[in-house]
């Protein structure tokens, strides 16, 4: 089972790896916008085309879909030409997504997001650790509103080459630089705290998910 995790895990980084070469090779190499335009629209005609055949309204969301598509490819001319749009959009609203995700649970009432994570790894939490932890919900938090509001800078005051450099060649290892000064700061607050890394908060995620579908059956 930890194979076919390794494997599924490899697959879904490689695929993230690509995906960004081929955008930032879209956005440098003159002529191949057209790759860009793909890149943008196939992500989400897939994902619409999934949920139309799952909708029990397939009928006329199908066709739909498919008039979406011819649509698209008669504008494809006039969309290849705005492609780097369509691609800041994705990066921005995906981090603003992130941001939504762990801002959303520092409401009063709600459990921030890496509380939660803390406690699927280690139980019950001590005061201290629960608010170091919200403290850690919030830095997140902040890191990708931060994100979001580079990349739009970056897309509206330089060259879509160097909007593209930091998108899809620094942004991932800035959330990789994240992880490790969070884990230096953790250490510093909570020195007897058991170390843990992000593959223990995922698969205490994954283990409660499961046990969450088992009771619900």
């Amino acid at each position: 089972m930890n194979t076919v995790r390794f494997l599924r895990a490899s697959g879904v980084v490689g695929a993230i790896v690509a995906y960004q070469l081929a955008a930032h090779h879209a956005a440098s190499t003159p002529g191949a916008h057209g790759l860009g335009l793909a890149l943008v629209l196939l992500p989400i005609l897939l994902v619409a085309l999934n949920a139309a055949v799952r909708s029990s309204a397939r009928a006329w969301m199908l066709p739909l879909w498919a008039l979406a598509c011819i649509a698209l490819w008669l504008g494809r001319a006039s969309l290849t030409a705005h492609f780097g749009w369509g691609l800041w959009l994705e990066h921005a609203s995906f981090n603003l997504a992130l941001a939504w995700m762990f801002g959303r649970t520092l409401v009063h009432g709600r459990e921030p997001l890496c509380t939660q994570f803390a406690t699927m790894v280690h139980g019950k939490l001590e005061p201290r650790v629960m608010r170091y932890t919200r403290r850690v919900t919030l830095a997140w938090t902040l890191f990708f509103v931060a994100t979001a509001l580079v990349s739009t800078v970056l897309f509206a005051a330089a060259s879509i080459v160097a909007w593209s450099t930091f998108a899809n060649y620094l942004a991932l290892p800035f959330v990789g630089l994240m992880f490790v000064a969070e884990y230096a700061c953790r250490r510093i607050a909570l020195p007897d705290m058991e170390p843990s890394s992000i593959m223990d908060a995922v698969r205490a995620y994954t283990q409660s998910m499961q046990m969450r579908r088992s009771g619900a059956q």
